[in-house]
């Protein structure tokens, strides 16, 4: 009779406590060569995008997330990917995208070792909200290359220390379980997803106090126009005596309701 093995959920904790956290394996990880052989490439790599150019990078710095939430639905970020660092103006930056498996680190260190100064490295989980795969270690090293910003579908860790970092941090809360370098596979500058939102290498990355917003790269400069004369409008109405200031046309929407239902 063929013995069945034992389940990890039962002979995991007997291993950590006779050996060292590093013998311990993770609980059980897809190992997309074992799993699916030719089906799925273990390592994928694209090329780097073009960064954005500096003039459309300063004009979208300029302009507040809340104003483009004003003109458009589409592109912004679960709002649960929140901004572990204050950012006192919006980051703009380019895509660099990295789908990474759940209890492995690997591509991503390689990722890191391609970033540029202006980069966003955008980070997808494939799914994950266990392990973290971005600390106080990563987020310096992501930091020294110039980029402005990395954002997780996931966890991250050391939030004390990613406080005191240059560097624009967002991520679906924390955790002390982390990632490993384990070769498990991965992929580099492919679509990828960042809170139900499609991500391209090359989209322009906006992120701040609020959140987070992905634009493609053809439409920025359409947005920024009209999210900076909704901007300059805003200024102008405020700039206003309170009694000269116009009834907001809701006000007029919901009167002539009441009139022709006879209130």
């Amino acid at each position: 009779m063929r013995k069945r093995p034992i389940p990890a959920r039962f002979w995991l904790p007997f291993r950590v406590r006779r050996g060292s956290l590093d013998d311990a394996p993770h609980p059980p990880c897809i190992d997309v060569q074992k799993d699916f052989g030719p089906l799925i490439k273990k390592y994928e790599v694209a090329a780097m995008p073009d960064p954005l150019p500096a003039d459309l990078v300063e004009a979208l710095s300029s302009i507040e997330l809340a104003t483009v939430g004003h003109l458009r639905h589409r592109g912004f970020v679960d709002r649960h990917i929140a901004a572990f660092t204050p950012q006192p103006k919006t980051l703009v930056g380019t895509a660099v995208t990295v789908s990474l498996p759940a209890c492995d680190g690997t591509m991503l260190h390689y990722a890191i070792s391609h970033l540029r100064a202006g980069d966003f490295l955008v980070i997808d989980r494939v799914g994950d909200d266990r392990y973290a795969c971005v600390g106080g270690g990563v987020a310096a090293r992501i930091a020294a290359t110039g980029a402005v910003g990395v954002a997780v579908d996931g966890p991250c860790t050391d939030p004390g220390e990613m406080a005191e970092i240059d560097l624009g941090i967002w991520g679906r809360g924390v955790t002390a379980l982390t990632t490993r370098i384990s070769d498990l596979g991965g992929a580099f500058n492919v679509p990828v997803a960042l809170g139900n939102v499609p991500v391209l290498p090359g989209d322009v990355v906006m992120g701040d106090n609020t959140g987070l917003i992905v634009l493609p790269r053809a439409e920025a400069r359409d947005i920024y126009r009209a999210a900076a004369e909704r901007e300059a409008a805003a200024t102008a109405f405020l700039d206003l005596p309170p009694d000269d200031r116009p009834k907001s046309r809701a006000v007029a929407i919901v009167e002539q309701a009441l009139s022709e239902a006879g209130s």
